[in-house]
């Protein structure tokens, strides 16, 4: 009884098949796995954010100060350093370790081997840029604690916001590194913080964390100070300043 072999076409055919499997279910894996990582970039935010609250408890409803000399006198009880610290280096007592600041998507900012004899920002590496407008701040002066931003993912360990700047791509916004207002930041496209579906997870000053795209994120959550009668206060951080 003879046995009939596989055509030349027939295995082609199977192959072909097996291609298309597998190119339906990669992204499908991908999409799976980068949910856990987001799931778990949340988890981040969300320990921040309750560090944060429990360190200005601490503090005398102070926040975390950083690019500061007198933040190293404060956290360490020396004289000032002259050391350039982020404010997520103060809450790594009410953390668990240096990993939470970092985000299982991707990496941010790394000066780990850049000049790791300076030391100018700590933590070394992270995936969390922090406000200058709640650094080293008075809880008191902070109002609309639910719309403004402590902390937000970023390729950057500062989140600056610059008014009517002529030269920058999205005036605040550039600060969150990402193809908005006038183009890409400094002109280098690969440098996107939304790499959370679109969207960044973020830490409120009122102790709250969650997700938002971009296009739902305002200018009144970067400026403490912003005024509801200005014509910012509404405007998404998609739009040039």
């Amino acid at each position: 009884m003879s046995r009939r072999a596989f055509t030349l076409v027939e295995l082609l055919v199977v192959l072909a098949i097996i291609a298309l499997l597998v190119a339906l279910i990669f992204p499908v894996l991908f999409r799976a796995r980068e949910q856990g990582r987001k799931v778990t970039c949340s988890s981040n935010v969300r320990q921040l954010a309750q560090a944060w609250v429990m360190y200005a408890q601490d503090w005398d409803e102070r926040t975390p100060g950083g690019a500061y000399t007198r933040f190293a006198d404060r956290y360490t009880g020396r004289s000032p350093d002259g050391k350039r610290y982020t404010a997520l280096w103060g809450l790594l007592p009410y953390v668990r370790s240096e990993r939470i600041f970092v985000c299982p998507t991707q990496l941010g900012w790394d000066f780990s081997t850049t000049n790791p004899a300076l030391d100018t920002h700590r933590p070394r590496q992270g995936s969390y840029t922090s406000n200058y407008e709640v650094i080293d701040v008075s809880l008191a002066e902070v109002t609309q604690a639910s719309e403004l931003i402590v902390f937000a993912d970023s390729y950057n360990p500062w989140m600056d916001c610059i008014h009517h700047c002529a030269n920058c791509t999205g005036g605040c916004s550039s600060f969150v590194w990402d193809r908005i207002g006038r183009g890409c930041y400094q002109g280098d496209c690969t440098k996107r913080t939304d790499w959370h579906g679109g969207g960044i997870n973020m830490v409120f000053a009122d102790g709250h964390a969650r997700w938002a795209p971009l296009g739902g994120i305002y200018y009144r959550n970067w400026k403490r100070d912003l005024p509801e009668w200005d014509v910012h206060w509404n405007k998404p951080i998609t739009q040039d300043w």
